[in-house]
């Protein structure tokens, strides 16, 4: 009984590249969060290692899955920026209404520009976060 109700429409969520068609943010998202899954595995991994062998967790193979690790993210952060702009306007920007909805049902407002920008500022911020990380490293 309980089956019947608990059927989901859009398919098993094992099946990620179903969303190809339809979500290709959500693929990369999905696809990119299961990677990381596994690489915070090894990283885990090389930590311990690290550790135990040479006495720092910072060798070469950890800094390396970090700085992958902080890429495989990337698409997590962007996600959330574009969710939370999209709760903060209720839906007015990054939206899919349709023409005569935008035209006569949504109020424009200046500061959603501001909600525009910020998922893409986040990523920059990000970005620059990654190569100061490399630059303290490696210099």
């Amino acid at each position: 009984m309980e089956d019947d109700l608990g059927y989901d429409i859009r398919g098993r969520q094992s099946a990620i590249f179903r969303l190809f068609c339809f979500d290709k943010e959500g693929l990369a998202h999905m696809l990119f969060y299961r990677i990381a899954i596994f690489v915070s595995m090894f990283l885990i991994a090389s930590i311990m290692i690290g550790l135990y062998f040479y006495g720092t967790a910072l060798i070469l193979t950890s800094k390396a899955l970090i700085m992958l690790i902080w890429i495989l993210f990337m698409p997590q952060l962007f996600e959330t920026g574009k969710a939370m702009s999209i709760i903060a306007t209720d839906g007015a920007v990054f939206n899919r209404f349709n023409a005569s909805f935008i035209q006569f049902g949504l109020k424009k407002k200046r500061t959603y520009i501001a909600f525009l920008i910020f998922p893409y500022l986040l990523l920059l911020i990000w970005i620059v976060g990654l190569l100061v990380m490399l630059g303290s490293w490696f210099a």
